[in-house]
């Protein structure tokens, strides 16, 4: 029967070909939208969780992605350093993060503002490549901007989308810039730069920052952690939350990004399922005279029914299987592209976006193998 499946279909091989191409388009689309759009998420939220901190703090208005809402104030740091827990202090110290923009690799980058004696925080067990790591000035200097380049330092991902390295010169805003050293990838931010000279850049006189990322005394539990953040919330009215479960944060911002992708996902698939139907449904109308001779010489029902259905995962399979290669190739089209941006195939993803496909192509396919078992074969071969 799959035989005669498979030559049933290779009668038509333009619609045929058309049909898998549907499937194809669909399954690719599922992957690349859901491949894309995880793919970065997990990217940013596994470098922030790479930063040697446990906590990290922000004002409850402040928006990561556009860099908007209320910033923070080194002055209340001394407030969290205060905290105690089982009557002894709970935090060993308080790192601040001024963020700046900077458009770099076809993409704007955020710029991490930091003290140098910082950066090993940041960069944890990645070692610098190339260069050093930059100096700062005591305290930002609006005024006063030293005609010194601001020395930044890329993440290696960056240094070879862009081809900037070590020593080279740019721009940041209207102040010279200079690559002074590259880290290896996974690091929190792609750009670091000195806080002080960073603020003064961009014309903040006062030492505020936009995060405050907390190391804790170590031995702490995650469950006195969490009631160290509720602390750190009561003593500045600021959000804290742990920085192994900023993956969670990342997609409760994004919700609704996630609600597009699922919604475009769904129309593509639903798309998939009619082409399929009517592919079937123009097969077993054009098939009546077949349909009704394998009737009349004794063919069961189930076997009628078991041909359109056979047909139907035929194209499905053979669709899918399309739509991963495709999947994979537009994912290194885009790599190669855009190589900032981070397009996952999970082998998990492969095999939902096939078992979806072909459940679709099933799905698409009853109503007419309905259909071809309802043909009076007397009927249909009276008028031959």
């Amino acid at each position: 029967m799959l035989r005669l499946a498979w030559s049933n279909l290779m009668h038509r091989k333009i619609r045929s070909v058309l049909s898998v191409l549907g499937v194809a388009i669909a399954v690719t689309m599922l992957l690349v939208l859901v491949g894309l759009s995880q793919g970065t998420l997990n990217e940013v939220s596994r470098r922030m969780e790479s930063v040697d901190a446990e906590i990290l703090v922000r004002d409850k208005h402040f928006d990561l992605g556009s860099i908007a809402g209320g910033k923070l104030w080194e002055k209340e740091i001394p407030r969290i350093k205060a905290i105690q827990i089982d009557g002894q202090p709970a935090v060993r110290q308080v790192i601040p993060v001024f963020l700046g923009r900077i458009k770099l690799g076809g993409l704007s980058q955020n710029v991490f503002g930091i003290a140098p004696e910082n950066f090993s925080v940041f960069a944890g067990s990645r070692k610098l490549l190339a260069g050093r790591v930059f100096t700062d000035v005591p305290q930002p200097d609006v005024e006063n901007i030293t005609n010194e380049p601001l020395e930044l330092i890329l993440d290696d991902r960056l240094s070879r989308a862009t081809g900037l390295k070590v020593g080279d010169n740019m721009s940041y805003a209207d102040q010279a810039a200079m690559i002074a050293g590259v880290v290896e990838t996974g690091v929190a931010g792609r750009v670091f730069a000195p806080i002080n000279r960073l603020r003064g850049v961009n014309g903040v006189a006062a030492q505020t920052a936009h995060m405050f990322f907390v190391k804790v005394r170590p031995g702490l539990t995650t469950d006195q952690m969490q009631i160290l953040c509720e602390r750190i919330e009561m003593a500045t009215q600021r959000q804290a939350s742990l920085v192994a479960q900023y993956g969670q944060v990342l997609a409760e911002n994004f919700r609704n990004l996630t609600i597009f992708v699922t919604t475009v996902s769904i129309i593509a698939l639903v798309i998939c399922f009619l082409f399929i139907l009517v592919t079937m449904y123009t097969i077993v109308l054009e098939r009546g005279r077949e349909i009704a001779i394998l009737q009349s010489l004794g063919a069961p029902r189930a076997m009628i029914l078991r041909q359109t259905l056979q047909e139907s995962l035929l194209i499905c399979s053979v669709g899918a299987i399309v739509g991963m290669m495709l999947a994979e190739a537009v994912r290194r089209m885009i790599e190669h592209w855009q190589p900032l941006m981070t397009v996952e195939m999970r082998a998990e993803w492969l095999l939902m976006a096939g078992f979806i496909g072909i459940m679709g192509g099933v799905a698409g396919a009853l109503y007419p193998g309905w259909m071809a078992l309802r043909h009076d074969p007397v009927e249909i071969l009276s008028y031959e």
